[in-house]
């Protein structure tokens, strides 16, 4: 008998946080321990911008939060020279916010460190688990695809 997409859905629930955790502790490693290690939302913010420069607005609505909190954490970026702000070339009175040279090299440092710190586990699987954990990985990236348009950009740290 299969699962019930209730049952999967509380599987995949309680599976996530963990590999989240994971993926925070290696960038913590990666990132060393003097310094402050970049949130869960600003490695999402640099995925995304990885794909296309997007203005405050857009970003802020992606991630369902207010301009300011936004401002915020772009501020932080800003600062770390990850991140730039430039004025929209079709509109001079909106910002857009691009990916600097180091913002790149970040983004691929740190998911370069979260996928290394992935393959240590999921090295530990034999072939014929590997295969079946990577199929279903693939059927689910799929149907995040279909269902969310921002989703795709996001969900695997890079674009497709």
């Amino acid at each position: 008998m299969s699962p019930s997409a209730y049952e999967c859905a509380a599987l995949l629930l309680e599976t996530v946080p963990s590999v989240m955790r994971a993926v925070a502790s290696a960038t913590r490693q990666w990132y060393g321990d003097g310094d402050e290690a970049p949130t869960f939302v600003q490695l999402r913010m640099l995925a995304m911008l990885t794909a296309r420069p997007w203005s405050l607005s857009e970003l802020a609505a992606a991630h369902q939060v207010t301009p300011s909190s936004m401002s915020r954490t772009v501020d932080v970026l800003v600062q770390r020279n990850w991140v730039e702000r430039a004025t929209a070339p079709d509109d001079r009175r909106k910002v857009v916010l691009r990916l600097t040279p180091a913002g790149h090299a970040a983004h691929a440092a740190i998911l370069r460190a979260a996928r290394e710190a992935a393959s240590r586990l999921i090295e530990q699987l034999d072939a014929q688990d590997r295969a079946r954990l990577y199929d279903g990985l693939n059927v689910l990236r799929t149907l995040i695809e279909n269902s969310c348009s921002t989703c795709s950009e996001t969900a695997s740290g890079e674009t497709s």
